[in-house]
């Protein structure tokens, strides 16, 4: 690490406001999995220019991208 650079460690996780699922990146959602019996069913649906999400469909992994580099 260059001297005066400072990292700071990334945060994911998965929320619910009792209806949607919702992936929190740093503290705010990126994502929304898909609504059942719709093309997006089993995928996360993206709530930010540029965030691709991906986890299996038990959701044990998450993997996020922006702007094409995975940052989770």
């Amino acid at each position: 690490m260059n001297k005066g650079t400072k990292r700071t460690a990334s945060v994911a996780a998965l929320e619910s406001d009792g209806t949607d699922i919702f992936v929190v990146y740093n503290g705010k959602r990126v994502a929304r999995r898909g609504y059942p019996d719709t093309p997006q069913a089993m995928t996360w649906v993206s709530l930010e220019p540029g965030v691709k999400v991906h986890s299996p469909p038990d959701l044990s992994e998450i993997a996020i991208e922006i702007d094409g580099v995975r940052v989770h």
